[in-house]
């Protein structure tokens, strides 16, 4: 038996029914738990459903698949709706019969014509029809946005009001339909599911595309769906060039130039059907990420384009309003992609143009990095080489290492003139590692006397100096400094005035070129014969300065070469602190191990070998070797310490030969630094005892010694190895002396007495040697020394006791070294304060606002908070509180 006739076929109305039951389900269609959740709740809470997003996202899937998962016991009726039922009778004729398939028992309907508005009895009679369900109907309108006419939204508006519960509408739709949704809003009747909810997360991303037979990682899933911003044909378009063999990397780089799928969609789905002035206003805007109104209205060339924005955004047509930023707007990337695309092709010759106005835009509204962008892209270099300077690029990258706006100038013309070019290729060259070329040398020492330009003026200087630093910086007079570092000293002083020109908003600035200067000072010093003592609070003030401007890198190498120094004065738990502190800024750097430092290994191989920890000092100075060739040109001394190292253990192992050929390059090669040449010549003075020439060792100690402490305890060692006249030994007592010093002066004394056969008082010198060397654990002064020393240390009943901890199997461990660890690395770091700051400091810490510490010091308020950013920035810390907490921690308070 036939089934009885519907309504509309009652009627003589021709009807699809492929419109009135949903769509087959879409290959490797993949149900998404959360949302059909998501959509039984909302259904069951509110009257009105929208599910609104753009073409292809989703839309339509989740209606169906939710339609599929309610079964028979919730009556479901579905609409998909099309550019032809924009008409009352027609949409009605579908909606009637769909109520009718879906399990309302219709009465009587009026007849429905094309053309001719539904009798006022419609609405009426199908709410009394639905209130006399057994059960409530949903009803899903598929396509909503075809539905333009407002008859047809208040008629969907009426039925709603008065169905009450027993009537649920989902609409699926790109854009708001006509229904007044402020009212449903405000009656908490409406319930929406918008693009952020239908977008794919980083699992269904991967679920998707294993479903469609492509299997990702994890990461390319994320990548991906982050490229496509979870966009759901975007998605399914990208397996068939997976499929096909395309590397997922390179499709993540830019899904929309895959092999034109996601473009011919979004072309035909979205950009084909905008009116000619929309099409114009989106290809044009579409040079820029942000679309702001006033840079909009400058690329179009007309006024209040904001309404075209905010209408596009309204049609969910892939513009979306910018999240917290108000009045402004932004393009889906995949959209924006396929719009560059497009007027490329279209409007060539309009491109550097746009790209032109977005710069100047970008420039007046303060953007610098959108600027440089787009004048990159317009290829205008020298406003984008104005903008860098102006920006201080220079300062940050020497800093950093790198930034972000060097990636647009890797095309930069190499022949472009002007002074912010040629300054700019210098501190590119640098940062590459590469020397820069002499006519941008030139042009940039001319540079730094342009009086109109305070960055430039800047930025030349500091390119200048860091060019020279690896040569202007060297001394080698043995007086301390001679008179290149001299004048190199001179120069970056003049640098550090100019830099405090910089007004206070640029302080970050400020800060950066502050830690390269501080950084290329102690290059400088580090080059000259100045005592150790004098080279420590420099490195304190670079590693201070780097820690200010967050220049890892610069604080790396400070740490490194400071972690070196202390180790040399024998402070090794310092010294290893901080080598462990340099080699974790390291790692946050990322670099590779043969790309790192070698100074911190260095120091650590150093420390170990002092505790006569020899597999941890053998496995350090291996990994110092290793980086030593690829060390950074201006690293001055790590070759001639690691030599050093290394023939200590040849020596250790009587491998004469070995050590004295890896020492000799080092000995007569160019002169070195003093706190380097005392390490090379002490060396080979005692492989010179060890091997029996001891009046070899003498001549050496006559020819590089001088009579300086390090060489008179020397001297006398080789005495007594020569059995000739003692030598004065200095105490190692007198202001400045390290501890190794102090050790080793009285271990040699000890043997001075032992050789007059005074076995009592020289156990007591090997005791006090002992108590001195025992909170860091040295010792290397007791095992280098001559054999009778070592016999008394093993068998005098005084030193039993004392000297238990120089066995390296006794466990013992540094003095303190608990406690000390627990504190962060970085405060080990301190730069000498002034009278003035300590006084500043100690208001600080009664509380004192700047204005009282002003009046109670009769100076400018100024002036105090020149004082407490010195402060700060020695201490190396950020806030007020935090400084005092840290003086502190180190005494000063």
């Amino acid at each position: 038996m036939a089934e009885p006739a519907g309504p509309a076929e009652q009627q003589g109305l021709a009807l699809l029914a492929s419109k009135l039951a949903p769509p087959e389900p879409a290959h490797a269609t993949v149900l998404r738990r959360r949302l059909l959740d998501l959509l039984t709740r909302e259904v069951q809470r509110s009257p009105l459903t929208l599910i609104s997003g753009p073409a292809g996202s989703g839309k339509t899937v989740l209606a169906s698949s939710w339609r599929q998962s309610q079964g028979a016991g919730r009556p479901i009726a579905w609409v998909a709706l099309d550019e032809y039922d924009d008409d009352p009778a027609t949409f009605w004729s579908y909606v009637v019969e769909a109520l009718a398939r879906g399990g309302v028992r219709l009465t009587e309907v009026a007849a429905l014509i094309p053309g001719k508005p539904p009798a006022a009895s419609l609405i009426p009679r199908l709410v009394a029809d639905i209130a006399a369900c057994p059960r409530p109907i949903v009803l899903v309108l598929d396509d909503g946005d075809h539905i333009t006419d407002r008859s047809i939204a208040a008629g969907l508006d009426l039925l709603l009001q008065r169905a009450g519960s027993r009537l649920r509408l989902v609409v699926c739709t790109r854009a708001d339909p006509l229904l007044p949704l402020h009212r449903y809003r405000l009656a908490g009747t409406l319930s929406e599911i918008r693009s952020d909810q239908l977008s794919f997360t980083p699992e269904e991303t991967r679920t998707l595309l294993a479903a469609m037979g492509v299997s990702v990682t994890a990461e390319v899933a994320r990548d991906l769906c982050a490229e496509a911003e979870g966009w759901a044909v975007g998605l399914r378009l990208a397996a068939a060039p997976l499929k096909q063999g395309v590397p997922p990397e390179r499709l993540v780089t830019s899904l929309a130039h895959d092999d034109g799928s996601v473009a011919q969609y979004l072309f035909a789905e979205v950009l084909e059907g905008q009116a000619a002035s929309v099409r114009r206003v989106l290809l044009r805007t579409s040079v820029t990420p942000e679309l702001w109104p006033d840079l909009v209205d400058q690329l179009t060339g007309r006024r209040n384009t904001r309404r075209v924005l905010a209408g596009l955004a309204r049609a969910n047509a892939f513009v979306e309003e910018s999240p917290g930023s108000p009045g402004g707007f932004r393009v889906h990337p995949l959209f924006r992609e396929m719009l560059q695309a497009q007027l490329a092709y279209e409007h060539p010759g309009e491109l550097a143009g746009l790209h032109r106005t977005c710069a100047a835009w970008y420039a007046a509204a303060g953007r610098t990095q959108g600027a440089v962008g787009h004048a990159v892209a317009a290829e205008d270099w020298g406003f984008a080489t104005r903008l860098l300077i102006d920006d201080l690029l220079v300062p940050r990258l020497l800093a950093h290492g790198t930034d972000t706006a060097m990636r647009g100038l890797q095309s930069l013309p190499p022949g472009l003139r002007g002074a912010e070019a040629a300054v700019i290729r210098v501190v590119a060259a640098l940062a590459g590692g590469d020397h820069p070329a002499p006519s941008d040398l030139a042009v940039s020492m001319g540079a730094q006397d342009d009086g109109n330009r305070l960055p430039l003026r800047i930025s030349a200087t500091l390119a200048c100096l860091a060019a020279g630093a690896g040569t202007d910086s060297a001394g080698t007079d043995g007086a301390g400094t001679d008179g290149a570092s001299t004048a190199f000293l001179t120069r970056l002083d003049a640098a550090a005035a100019l830099v405090a020109e910089l007004p206070d908003h640029q302080q970050r600035a400020r800060n950066e070129a502050m830690a390269v200067l501080s950084h290329l000072r102690s290059l400088a010093v580090l080059g000259t014969n100045a005592p150790t003592r004098q080279l420590l609070p420099v490195l304190r003030a670079a590693a201070a300065a780097a820690h200010t401007a967050g220049a890892r890198r610069l604080r790396c190498r400070a740490v490194g070469n400071l972690a070196l120094l202390e180790a040399l004065e024998g402070h090794l738990t310092r010294a290893a602190r901080l080598a462990l502190e340099a080699e974790a800024l390291a790692a946050e750097e990322g670099a590779d191990e043969s790309a790192l430092d070698p100074a911190a290994a260095t120091a650590l191989a150093w420390v170990h070998l002092r505790r006569y920890a020899l597999v941890e000092a053998r496995e350090w100075l291996g990994r110092a070797r290793a980086r030593e060739r690829a060390a950074h040109p201006d690293a001055i001394g790590h070759g001639a310490l690691q030599a050093v190292l290394q023939g200590q253990h040849f020596r250790l192992r009587h491998e004469y030969e070995l050590a004295e050929q890896v020492l000799r390059p080092h000995l007569e090669g160019p002169p070195l630094p003093r706190w380097v040449a005392e390490q090379v010549v002490t060396e080979v003075v005692r492989l010179a005892m060890a091997r029996g020439h001891v009046q070899d060792g003498l001549a050496m100690l006559r020819d590089r010694g001088r009579d300086e402490p390090w060489s008179r305890r020397l001297q006398a060692s080789v005495s007594l190895a020569a059995g000739t006249s003692a030598i004065d030994v200095p105490l190692g007592e007198q202001p400045g002396g390290s501890a190794a010093e102090m050790v080793e002066s009285t271990v040699v004394r000890a043997c001075q007495l032992l050789e007059r056969g005074l076995v009592t008082a020289a156990a007591e010198e090997l005791a006090v040697a002992l108590e001195r060397a025992r909170p860091e654990l040295l010792r290397w002064p007791f095992v280098d020394t001559p054999p009778q020393a070592r016999r008394l240390l093993r068998t005098h009943p005084r030193l039993q006791a004392p000297g238990a901890w120089l066995n390296p199997s006794s466990g013992a461990q540094p003095v303190g070294a608990g406690e000390r660890a627990a504190a962060p690395a970085a405060s080990e770091v301190v730069q000498e304060l002034s009278e003035r700051e300590l006084e500043v400091l100690r208001h600080l810490a009664e509380m004192l606002s700047t204005a009282e510490i002003a009046a109670t010091m009769f100076v400018s308020v100024n002036t105090v908070r020149t004082h407490i950013r010195s402060i700060l920035r020695k201490l190396a810390v950020s806030r007020r509180n935090q400084a005092v907490r840290k003086a502190r921690e180190h005494g000063l308070l």
